[in-house]
């Protein structure tokens, strides 16, 4: 792999650091990224229901009998 050298001039960047990585690797990591938002909004809405005892304890008996 070659590495290739750019400058980035301060005016562009505004004093902040940047950093440069091909396409398919932020595309990777954006995927990522909505993968685990999507996980922690799976969670926070099942602690929710389980603080507010909409949840159904799967070992209880309640959970497997027939209505």
């Amino acid at each position: 792999m070659e590495a290739s050298i750019a400058t980035i001039p301060k005016k562009v960047s505004r004093g902040e650091e940047l950093v440069v990585i091909r396409r398919r690797d932020f595309e990777a990591f954006a995927a990522w990224q909505a993968q685990v938002r999507d996980a922690l909004v799976k969670v926070r809405r099942g602690r929710r229901e389980y603080r507010n005892g909409r949840t159904i304890v799967a070992s209880s008996p309640r959970a497997f009998r027939k209505r």
